[in-house]
């Protein structure tokens, strides 16, 4: 290298070390010697019969350059050294760890064919690294993917490809390099190697990072792998609810990312049945891709669905297009509260559409004169008794709050801030519809809830409500919504032969979170009519009309389309709505992850929780393990590692002071081999894992340090050095460019 050709050392001694005189006894004396020098010089070019003639600036640049010619050779003479700390041989280990996991049997390079990064992290070890780390330690060679395990010492012809293959679907990069760590507790222990291509598909999170800084012994990652895969295609990722009522939309959010530019095709599959198909742009402006697929649920039970993407040509692996996930379909009830204030057709033909409904349970309060109310779907003679919950835990027993015609002075001033907290804090859906006492028209701009909604409402602007003959539209992001599919294909044909409403609310801005789904034309001109908002933990949405009862009353008597759109929207509207239980699945590093999320009636963090879970194998043998609290409150987890790949039954029994509850999760192990997926180099995590050590990330091509590094380093057995300086070629190098400085000036003055 270039620093050590001029400066005799490596850059980390200079890093490392402490830079001293080793023949300066009295510094006193030097520097009286150094002054005299100085002012020698100094008077010489003053009073010099050559440099009288000159400027005061010439001479003093002059006398500058002599003086530091003088004082570098005093310094030389004082004999410049470097004290530092270096290995001693023979007396330290080094850990030097081959990943052997599937990707590593990828090639080196994004060219087509050529070495495997497993054959060139071997050939880097053998004819580079193991040289210079023999003459330094020790070496204790390891190969790791799901775990790691010791090979015999020496680099022999027995270490070659041969003998060390990839075989693993999943890499534990950390857990790995933390267990070769802990083996080496009471040995001297100066530097782990990491040969990788940084893929791991274990726990990376900041604990298990913290329990490698823990040993103090710095970790030293070498890259392999290329970072970019031209034209390379992945579903990344799939999120889909652990469960569904029965025939009803799902929505699935897919992440796809890419080197690509086209077409892709998106499908969901139950076997051989494709449930649904969507096509999705790929643009090389955005690597990354977020889409939603909307499908049907089926009927109750357990659906092992596949999710599959077709690219455009030029994919590199095939490998990593498809995904599988479990869904669960049960008839679980969700409830409803719908609050109108007077007699309307609307109100007539909503319940209507959800009558028999399985998972809709319809509970309403209608406002039939001004001194008289009608209640229906109630459990029993006292809900509803005052026309609204009488306390925050029974309105919190909801999970979707209509609001029909109603105006704001039908409530008190508690009622509206816990109907603003049904939303932001329980998690629950509003939806508000129009009328002559609803949005701004019926004084709501006043109240908790105006923030809430997706719209701003303006009450100089009223009255908002009116009569208009209107078709309505999906919007494109309405073509997606399961809360506004019409039909089992994608396309507005569904919506086009709808008759036309025969009222409008007229909407505010919206609000920078909102969605609309569903536009009304009136006069050629297309305004918001469903409009949805997150808030809080909650959503809101507003139905800008109330005569949906027209697309049953001027249709065809056998025309599903009002009955669909209803129940559908009031179900995606149940679905999000949270729940005071929850139980959730997810693979970390090969094990099964169960978390609970507990909270009471009120929805908080519930207090005085136990869990345990019942594990299920695929050969009907049972595992039980207790869930033990996390940093969270109200949540609670354990890990199970399973012993063979299948689909794994998981009872979670929850008891809290509010009673007992068993919730059933189903997760499939073994699927397939994560190691095709994102098959680049994860150079961030190898930079990470080195940083946090102490230790250095390197490519194979400028490796050529790692030894000086590991030398100086601070960790190990090591022996005090004191390195002579005075020899570099730099600081001689100086001494004659300034001679050749004083030079130059001089003939340009005429003073040679």
């Amino acid at each position: 290298m270039w620093f050590e050709t001029l400066f005799s050392y490596p850059a980390d001694a200079f890093a490392t070390g402490t830079f001293l005189f080793a023949n300066v006894v009295r510094p006193l004396w030097w520097l009286i010697a150094a002054g005299v020098v100085t002012a020698a010089i100094t008077g010489s070019v003053i009073t010099g019969v050559r440099t009288r003639s000159l400027a005061g600036w010439q001479r003093t640049v002059i006398a500058g350059l002599q003086v530091a010619v003088a004082v570098g050779v005093i310094g030389l003479l004082a004999g410049p050294a470097l004290q530092t700390t270096t290995l001693q041989p023979g007396a330290n280990n080094i850990a030097v760890l081959i990943d052997t996991s599937g990707s590593m049997s990828f090639p080196n390079t994004s060219g087509d064919g050529g070495q495997t990064r497993l054959n060139a992290a071997i050939d880097l070890l053998q004819q580079r690294l193991t040289p210079g780390l023999s003459d330094l330690a020790e070496v204790a060679l390891f190969t790791f993917n799901t775990s790691a395990v010791r090979r015999t010492v020496g680099y022999t012809a027995a270490h070659g490809p041969a003998a060390i293959e990839p075989t693993e679907a999943e890499t534990n990069l950390i857990a790995s390099t933390a267990s070769v760590l802990d083996s080496f507790k009471g040995a001297p222990l100066a530097a782990v190697i990491v040969l990788s291509d940084g893929a791991d598909n274990g726990d990376n999170s900041g604990a298990n990072m913290a329990a490698l800084t823990a040993h103090g012994v710095p970790v030293h990652t070498i890259g392999f792998g290329p970072h970019l895969l031209p034209g390379e295609v992945q579903l990344a990722d799939v999120q889909l609810a652990a469960d569904a009522p029965p025939r009803s939309q799902v929505t699935a959010r897919l992440v796809i990312e890419h080197t690509a530019s086209g077409e892709a095709v998106v499908r969901v599959r139950d076997g051989g049945s494709l449930l649904a198909a969507r096509r999705v742009r790929l643009s090389s402006n955005t690597p990354t891709v977020r889409t939603e697929i909307v499908f049907d649920s089926g009927s109750t039970g357990i659906r092992e669905l596949t999710f599959e993407l077709t690219p455009p040509p030029g994919d590199v692996l095939a490998e990593n297009n498809q995904i599988k996930r479990l869904l669960t379909v049960n008839e679980r009830r969700r409830r409803f509260l719908y609050l109108e204030g007077e007699p309307r057709w609307e109100y007539k033909f909503i319940r209507r559409a959800v009558a028999g409904d399985e998972v809709l349970e319809l509970v309403s309060w209608l406002r039939t004169t001004d001194r008289k109310t009608y209640r229906q779907g109630v459990a029993n003679e006292d809900e509803l008794a005052d026309g609204f919950p009488r306390d925050l835990e029974t309105l919190y027993g909801y999970d979707v709050i209509v609001l029909g015609s109603l105006a704001a002075t039908s409530f008190t001033e508690t009622q509206h801030v816990w109907l603003e907290s049904f939303v932001a804090e329980r998690g629950g859906s509003l939806l508000v519809l129009a009328g002559r006492e609803s949005l701004t028209d019926g004084g709501w701009d006043v109240t908790p809830l105006a923030a809430a909604l997706p719209i701003s409402l303006d009450r100089d602007a009223t009255p908002t409500y009116r009569p208009v003959s209107g078709t309505v539209r999906p919007t494109r992001d309405g073509l997606v919504s399961p809360l506004t599919q019409l039909a089992d294909v994608e396309g507005g044909d569904a919506w086009a032969t709808l008759p036309p409403l025969g009222d409008y609310q007229r909407l505010g801005a919206l609000k920078p979170a909102a969605t609309t789904l569903l536009e009304v034309m009136h006069g050629g001109t297309p305004s918001p009519l469903l409009v949805t908002q997150p808030y809080g933990l909650g959503t809101t949405a507003v139905l800008a009309t109330a005569t949906t009862w027209r697309w049953q009353m001027r249709t065809p008597p056998d025309d599903p389309r009002h009955g669909l759109f209803w129940r559908q929207l009031l179900r995606q509207l149940a679905e999000t709505a949270q729940r005071p239980r929850n139980v959730s699945l997810t693979m970390d590093g090969g094990g099964i992850v169960v978390r609970a999320s507990v909270r009471n009636k009120l929805f908080e963090p519930a207090a005085n929780v136990a869990a345990n879970a019942v594990i299920t194998h695929p050969d009907r043998s049972e595992t039980r393990l207790n869930l033990t609290p996390g940093d969270l409150p109200g949540v609670l987890a354990a890990r199970y590692v399973p012993s063979a790949p299948g689909i794994y039954r998981v009872d979670v029994n929850i008891e809290d002071p509010t009673g007992k509850e068993t919730i059933t999760r189903f997760i499939r192990t073994g699927a397939q081999n994560r190691e095709f997926f994102r098959p680049v180099q994860n150079e961030p995590l190898l930079r990470r894992m080195a940083e946090a050590t102490g230790g250095r990330y390197w490519t194979p091509d400028d490796v050529t340090g790692l030894t000086a590094a590991l030398t100086f380093a601070s960790s190990g057995i090591r022996t005090v050095e004191l390195l002579p300086l005075w020899h570099m070629p730099a600081l001689f190098g100086l001494l004659m460019l300034l001679k050749l400085g004083e030079w130059v000036l001089r003939r340009a003055w005429g003073r040679v």
